[in-house]
């Protein structure tokens, strides 16, 4: 009786992990703060913000890995919770990579530099060039979606000097 006990509070310890992490990671989300009035196309940045953001989602995701982990790690934890953190260290991976192959294609295109970052509400684009163009911009969507074949939304934002 007791073991049946300890393994729902270990479910419901991780289970509340996990939603602290998620408030944190938006709290502290770089992107997600929105509300500084202006539309989300007119966002200018400088490329060294780019690092910044980049910087940012790196510990979020690093916090978000060492949370699946401390899951691996306990001997305790079941095979099903070891599965699924598992999982979601793959899916973090996954998804980083996909993110960093984008901004080498972007950048390969010709532009000074790029960041990408993908979320539940899509994947946003932040180019740094010269000159912006509708044409540009349609070219990195079409990238996009090859790369984030479920992504429902794409927004370029361009960041000319």
């Amino acid at each position: 009786m007791k073991f049946k006990f300890l393994q729902k509070k270990q479910v419901w310890l991780i289970a509340f992990t996990f939603v602290i992490m998620l408030a944190v990671w938006f709290v502290k989300s770089p992107l997600s703060s929105k509300d500084n009035n202006e539309p989300t196309n007119e966002v200018v940045l400088e490329t060294s913000i780019f690092s910044e953001l980049r910087d940012a989602v790196s510990e979020q995701r690093a916090t978000e890995v060492a949370g699946w982990d401390l899951i691996l790690a306990d001997d305790n934890a079941t095979i099903a919770s070891k599965q699924l953190a598992l999982a979601q260290k793959n899916a973090i991976s996954d998804l980083t990579e996909k993110e960093v192959l984008l901004e080498i294609e972007v950048i390969n295109m010709g532009y000074l530099d790029a960041f990408v970052h993908s979320t539940s509400d899509g994947v946003e684009v932040y180019v740094h060039t010269e000159e912006e163009s509708a044409t540009s911009a349609i070219e990195i969507i079409n990238l996009t979606y090859l790369h984030f074949e479920n992504a429902t939304n794409v927004v370029v934002n361009f960041q000319t000097e």
